[in-house]
């Protein structure tokens, strides 16, 4: 078993979030967690080598170069609190000063083409996330659209006389283009139940031509998420690259000669260039890319790479060939944490084709299992660095993380199945889960425990209290688990989603009711773990802390604790090794050997 010097050394990467290329394509401006926070950081492109930029008590994140790279904007928040407020500083490091008010969450700022004006989103009206306008001097600042429904990602065009930006949220989304200049937005992709993205799951988008007159986009339109192309004038649209898998954030090269773009090839995620009839993989095929960014003189591209066996590192890829370019790690791990997930299917209760990563103990005799689903629930578990997962292969366990209905990567069909029906299906996809690893003699009946985060949070409680026989333990991470109370708490943006997923609470009482585990808890017999975090404002603590005082009540066996220097998920790094340690004793506790 793992020591506690071993667990610490399986933390000590440095993480990576967001980078932009400067100008110069010499550098890079990132947001870097070395443990304690998120902070900027220059990257040189030629040696690896990072240096600090900017530190504080505030996350650092989303930096961008102005288009003279002389200066970095980026947001910040206090705790995980997501009360952004963005911040325009010498390239240097130096005159931080705040181009934001204070009022309600500010971020993702982008620079205009000129480098006179900053773009943002805020939920400062009405809790609706809109795009606003302000001087990159400082200034005063303009409301630019006026959407019902969250605007969510944006780009400016090259001239900067309008912005191209994504709005919606589950079955209602488009893409419109706004004049930077007139109060004016037009619609100009859009069609019910479809997705069409500027930049899907990975990445920043950057779907313009150099001339400003064709638009690349994603969209499942298909079924697959193909990648488009829309002539601005004319409206018309032009398939450029299809097939049966998911491919997100297309981008031209700053000659517009060669196309990069990301595709699923499960249980990885590559790096593709093409130019002409010509497709060329240019990642690691092993593991999960995302981020790419082409340098200024087209000549390559930087981009993230990481699996379950190495963590994230920054690549650059030169024609058809990539190099590590960063050290975040040098130390070796032990070997038999290093494991490669097998793709398996599985049969759902309804005899849907259920695909999971599973990843197995290299010592097999224990025969206990994790299921441990992704959150989102819009999202797609691939081949990415784990400690958690490792953490539970050293203590014999089987891990299988299922990518339920309604995850992406699997074509438009597969991400509605969940529609008007959450909690339903997919968190029965979860439990199916379980009864794979039993039905494949793998784990047995009474060896069996859950593990869940956010939503997968929320669907652990519906496993563990509507089948309460089937696991020997269970931990609920960040959860939410009252329809009601969730909604009108929760931020704005979620709102809209669940009520485009599911409907109103108020309106179908007893279906919100049926999906809300804090109405099943007498039924609980499994221990069960919980954690919150007392900033979070996507899973309130409120949630928790309810659901705790009436296990409290009833004399359930249960622990909680919550963090009260965390938002949604932990930033510091002492509180994830606390998080994933309290998690793996308590399922190696109380699941027998």
């Amino acid at each position: 078993m793992l020591k506690k010097s071993d667990i610490a050394d399986l933390f000590s990467a440095i993480e990576i979030q967001e980078f932009e290329i400067h100008p110069s394509g010499k550098k890079a401006i990132c947001s870097v967690n070395r443990g304690k926070n998120w902070e900027l950081a220059t990257l040189d492109l030629s040696a690896g080598r990072l240096s600090r930029l900017l530190s504080g008590e505030q996350s650092l994140m989303s930096p961008v170069y102005s288009p003279e790279g002389g200066r970095v904007a980026y947001h910040t928040d206090f705790e995980g609190d997501e009360n952004h407020d963005i911040v325009v500083v010498n390239a240097d490091g130096r005159g931080a000063k705040k181009h934001s008010d204070g009022v309600e969450d500010n971020y993702d700022p982008r620079f205009s083409p000129d480098g006179e004006r900053i773009a943002f989103l805020s939920n400062r009206d009405h809790d609706i996330d809109n795009l606003y306008l302000v001087g990159s001097r400082g200034g005063s600042i303009r409301k630019l659209t006026d959407e019902e429904v969250p605007v969510r990602r944006f780009a400016w065009s090259p001239l900067g006389d309008s912005i191209v930006y994504e709005t919606g949220v589950g079955d209602d989304d488009f893409i419109s283009l706004a004049s930077t200049q007139k109060a004016k937005t037009k619609k100009i992709l859009y069609r019910r139940n479809v997705e069409h993205s500027l930049v899907g799951d990975f990445g920043t988008p950057h779907p313009w031509s150099s001339d400003g007159d064709r638009l690349l986009f994603a969209s499942n339109e298909n079924d697959a998420v193909d990648i488009g192309m829309l002539d601005i004038a004319s409206g018309m649209k032009k398939w450029l690259v299809r097939s049966k898998k998911d491919k997100y954030a297309p981008q031209w090269s700053p000659d517009d000669g060669s196309l990069a773009y990301l595709e699923v090839e499960e249980p990885n995620v590559v790096l593709k260039v093409r130019r002409g009839e010509n497709t060329a993989l240019v990642s690691p095929r092993e593991g999960t890319s995302r981020a790419a960014k082409w340098l200024p003189d087209g000549r390559g591209l930087v981009f993230v790479n990481g699996s379950s066996r190495r963590p994230e590192e920054v690549f650059v890829a030169v024609g058809a060939r990539s190099r590590r370019l960063t050290r975040f790690r040098t130390k070796p791990l032990p070997k038999h944490l290093l494991v490669s997930p097998k793709t398996v299917r599985y049969c759902s209760f309804d005899g849907l084709k259920i695909p999971a990563m599973l990843f197995s103990p290299r010592n097999r005799s224990r025969r206990a299992g994790i299921v441990l689903p992704h959150g989102g629930p819009e999202m797609m578990d691939t081949n990415m660095w784990d400690q958690l997962t490792m953490m539970l292969l050293d203590r014999g366990f089987h891990v299988l993380k299922p990518n339920y209905r309604g995850s992406t990567g699997y074509g438009r069909r597969f991400l509605h199945l969940h529609d008007k029906d959450l909690g339903g299906g997919d968190y029965l996809d979860t439990v199916y889960a379980g009864k794979y690893l039993v039905d494949s003699g793998l784990v047995d009946k009474d060896r069996l425990g859950y593990w869940g985060a956010s939503y997968s949070g929320f669907t652990c409680m519906l496993a563990l209290t509507k089948h309460p026989d089937m696991w020997a333990a269970g931990v609920s991470i960040v959860g939410f688990f009252d329809w009601e109370t969730e909604h009108e708490t929760e931020r704005g943006y979620l709102k809209k989603y669940d009520e485009s997923k599911m409907g109103d609470p108020k309106k179908n009482p007893e279906l919100f009711k049926d999906r809300s585990p804090i109405n099943f808890l007498e039924r609980l017999k499994a221990p069960l773990l919980m954690t919150a975090s007392a900033k979070d404002v996507r899973c309130p603590p409120t949630e928790s802390r309810a659901v705790v005082a009436k296990l409290k009540a009833m004399g359930k066996k249960h622990q909680y604790h919550e963090y009260p220097d965390e938002g949604h998920w932990p930033r510091k790094r002492k509180n994830l090794i606390d998080l994933y340690g309290k998690s793996t004793d308590f399922l190696d506790e109380h699941i027998p050997s």
